[in-house]
């Protein structure tokens, strides 16, 4: 049986027991065969290079507590390669026979399916990649690491002396990366600090006891610097496990929280706001997205993100769940998309909405998405349909922006008005934005049209708004599979247009020429 099928903490258990038991019986046949009477094993501790009392037997039982045993006279190390497993001791020499070496092979076969289950148990579900950047001066040392790593954990360890080589690899995000420096001053840290600063992945800096050092690696937000004084394998191996079980870094940038709501249901609030968040996760690798479906209507976006038409848990599950940890609330309704790219399932019953909008429900949401936000540079919180509840206004207060979709229609556009009114009146006009959805569809009104039902008066700014193209020829086939339209059709009037949206507010890449825009009223006019 692969050691990798097992699933739960029991079946581990299990096959570490049938090993360890498997062991024991080899052994004893040796100490009968070998007639030499008791017979000591020792397990190799990685943590303090040495090894440690485990088990004495006698060729028919096996005692427990009989450490004088540890210093016997002759000894066989039980090794494969670099590895160490443990070594035997006994107190006569022994005739070593070819049946004897056969049953030392099936000991370390045993014992190598011992240490390759305790290794995947320590680094399980998530690829992990290590890769140990050195300077000449410092190689012979990351040879030594990248060795003792390889033995301590389940990683794909590579050794480089220019970070450069793999910002493809750290970018694609489709693994967990960890990096880890060998330095013997700051000149590497130095030549690379721009990016590293930009670098959303888990470093770590093993060097000199250089208090200088150790504070310019802080100001990068090198998240351990390990003077040579207080290096061990086992410390870094914990360091790296530690990072590796949160799944996600906690990011220490300026973190940005958004809702995108429409005017009316329908109007393409969820497809507007899964391309989105999908987008900023291509474009920006190095930070960390999260969407959030906060629909009070049956949700769909699990059938575009997930393809799971019928998640088990969603957004009242893990925010009544009570407890911020990405591990854990992977299970109750946090889906990982990529390794930068999270999303969190909206509600499967109608009838739910009435818990949506419970104070207590909504006291427990805030707390969970200001957690989030240490973790997340951009949380897109999907609000469907604009209303003044207790929820969504609790949201428009908590966000840095409200991105609100229309149609140039007179219906919508008199609602918009009305609902602008109400943001107004509770002091959020600034964080107004406003996306004009579907341009070119049928009944639309002019922009002086559009200015002049908005009643904007002289001491105003005129209303500022981008137009989304009615690109039904890209949207309409992404519907019917389910699927997003910047994974289908990257180069579409749609996907472009919204990218042409992030770039406005610096979320993604970099314009030439940059619109002016005051406040944070985002967008320009468009042609007529």
């Amino acid at each position: 049986m692969d050691y990798k099928t097992y699933q739960t903490y029991t079946d581990i258990q299990s096959a570490l027991n049938i090993r360890q038991e498997n062991v024991i019986e080899i052994l004893n046949l040796f100490v009968l065969i070998s007639n030499i009477g008791k017979l000591t094993f020792l397990k190799y501790d990685f943590k303090f290079n040495n090894f440690v009392y485990n088990f004495t037997i006698d060729g028919h039982n096996m005692i427990d507590d009989d450490i004088h045993f540890m210093n016997n006279k002759y000894s066989i190390i039980l090794k494969e390669g670099d590895i160490i497993y443990g070594k035997i001791t006994f107190n006569k020499r022994i005739w070593y026979r070819q049946v004897l070496k056969d049953l030392l092979k099936k000991v370390k076969v045993s014992l190598r399916n011992i240490f390759e289950i305790e290794k995947d148990l320590l680094s399980q579900n998530t690829p992990l990649n290590i890769y140990i950047i050195t300077d000449k001066s410092t190689i012979k040392f990351a040879n030594k690491l990248q060795t003792n790593l390889d033995i301590l954990l389940n990683a794909e360890i590579t050794i480089l002396h220019d970070i450069t080589r793999i910002t493809d690899k750290l970018n694609a995000k489709n693994s967990k990366n960890i990096i880890i420096y060998t330095v013997q001053n700051d000149e590497l840290i130095n030549d690379d600090k721009e990016i590293i600063n930009n670098f959303n992945e888990f470093v770590i800096v093993i060097g000199p006891n250089d208090h200088n050092l150790s504070l310019l690696c802080g100001q990068l937000n090198i998240h351990s610097y390990v003077s040579i004084s207080d290096f061990s394998p086992e410390h870094v191996k914990n360091l790296i496990l530690d990072t590796k079980h949160k799944l996600i870094n906690k990011n220490k940038l300026d973190n940005k929280i958004f809702a995108i709501t429409g005017i009316s249901g329908g109007i393409g609030t969820t497809t507007v706001s899964m391309n989105v968040a999908d987008i900023l996760a291509q474009q920006s690798p190095n930070k960390n997205i999260l969407y959030v479906d906060l629909s009070t209507t049956k949700a769909i976006s699990n059938l575009f993100l997930s393809q799971n038409p019928v998640p088990n848990h969603s957004i009242i599950d893990l925010v009544n769940f009570g407890d911020f940890n990405i591990q854990k609330n992977l299970d109750v309704g946090l889906v990982k998309i990529r390794e930068n790219f999270y999303a969190i399932n909206g509600i499967q019953k109608h009838i739910d909405r009435d818990i949506l909008e419970k104070d207590v429900f909504i006291e427990k949401l805030l707390d969970y998405i200001l957690k989030a936000s240490e973790y997340f540079n951009v949380i897109i919180i999907d609000t469907g349909a604009a209303d003044a509840s207790s929820l969504k206004s609790t949201i428009y207060d908590l966000v840095n922006e409200i991105w609100i979709l229309t149609e140039m229609t007179l219906p919508h556009v008199s609602k918009l008005k009305t609902f602008y009114s109400l943001m107004k009146r509770a002091g959020l006009k600034d964080k107004v934005n406003f996306i004009v959805n579907r341009v070119n569809s049928l009944n639309e009104i002019s922009s002086s049209d559009f200015d002049s039902i908005m009643n904007t008066s002289a001491k105003d700014e005129r209303l500022v708004y981008l137009k989304i193209p009615n690109d039904y020829e890209t949207l309409g086939k992404c519907w019917n599979y389910c699927e997003l339209a910047t994974q289908v059709s990257a180069s579409s009037p749609f996907v472009k247009t919204i990218e042409e949206i992030l770039k406005q507010k610096e979320l993604i890449g970099e314009i030439k020429h940059k619109a002016k825009v005051k406040k944070s009223l985002f967008s320009f006019l468009s042609k007529e």
